[in-house]
């Protein structure tokens, strides 16, 4: 916006003085005898024109939703993939919208989070919690840098942490159950890719297929960072179960875990790739190799991960070690 410290003043030769205003596509000057004059009119016109431009500018909301849906839409969808964007969206039209969305962002206080959360854990969703909290320490943070508060509530309150279920591998008895219970499965095809490659469940979209490898994209990583494809050899078990075709596939990941948790109440569907690394090592595949069909690298198997290369031939035969 034009200041008057920004325009170019001048002494004419016939001893007028002038000041210029040449910047943001203004091209204006105020010429008087006198300075203090030059300067009057330098300022009415800034005042005018910042005038309509602040009016050009959307109003801050002190609202609890329209500040979150801002927030959405122009911080967290430009800074993470569209599957984790959707994700988070989605647990904030849920959990957090309903309770405080009408809420003034003043009116908020620890203790309406506290509330928020607990109900959460009351209802056993610890790790919904978890994401919850981790939302509303992002929006209150942005709302500070936007000065609608000077305090973020989050910093108080107070919830158990929660401990993730860590995945477990299927046992031989259970592996057997479920490839029996898959033949009546629409989704038998996508379960035994997942059985035999160990892959992540966002990643079987992406699958392509060739005559011995699939490829598929890696789908661990953040929106800022390059997208990267790995190859995984067909095991010979698996190539009665590929290529996919679009019919083959679920229209939502949520709908391909339902379906797997009806054959398997007790398991989830990453229990899967837990499987697959497992038992692939016990077949006396290295876990290198293991670690690179599941691009699952721990920062002590970098070095190992970054210099080793294995050969499309010998991982082909690798894999013929594979069996249930």
């Amino acid at each position: 916006m034009p200041r008057l410290k920004d325009g170019k003043y001048r002494k004419t030769r016939d001893g007028l003085h002038q000041i210029r205003y040449r910047r943001d596509g203004y091209n204006v000057q105020f010429t008087s005898k006198d300075k203090k004059t030059a300067e009057a009119r330098f300022k009415e016109w800034a005042k005018s024109v910042n005038g309509e431009k602040r009016a050009q500018l959307p109003a801050k909301t002190s609202n609890f939703a329209e500040f979150a849906e801002s927030f959405f839409k122009n911080v967290k969808r430009v800074n993470v993939d569209e599957g984790t964007y959707k994700g988070q969206y989605r647990t904030y039209q849920l959990h957090i919208e309903p309770k405080i969305g009408k809420m003034r962002i003043k009116q908020i206080g620890v203790m309406q989070c506290q509330e928020l959360l607990a109900g959460l854990i009351d209802r056993g969703h610890g790790r919904t919690c978890e994401t919850v909290r981790w939302i509303l320490n992002e929006i209150f943070n942005a709302a500070i840098g936007e000065k609608l508060i000077t305090d973020n509530p989050m910093r108080f309150v107070k919830v158990p942490k929660h401990i993730r279920r860590k995945g477990k591998c299927l046992t031989k008895e259970e592996v057997a159950y479920f490839i029996e219970a898959c033949r009546s499965s629409r989704y038998q095809k996508c379960f035994m890719i997942f059985l035999y490659t160990g892959i992540r469940r966002n990643e079987l979209y992406s699958a392509k297929f060739d005559e011995n490898f699939m490829t598929v994209e890696n789908g661990k990583k953040r929106k800022s960072q390059p997208r990267t494809w790995r190859k995984i050899p067909i095991a010979p078990a698996l190539r009665e179960f590929v290529p996919l075709r679009p019919e083959d596939l679920p229209k939502s990941n949520d709908t391909l875990s339902k379906a797997f948790q009806k054959l398997l109440p007790n398991n989830t569907l990453k229990d899967l790739r837990h499987t697959f690394s497992t038992r692939a090592q016990e077949c006396k595949i290295s876990k290198e190799l293991v670690d690179v069909w599941t691009a699952h690298i721990d920062n002590k198997d970098m070095t190992s991960a970054v210099y080793t290369h294995f050969s499309e031939e010998y991982q082909l035969e690798e894999i013929k070690k594979l069996h249930y």
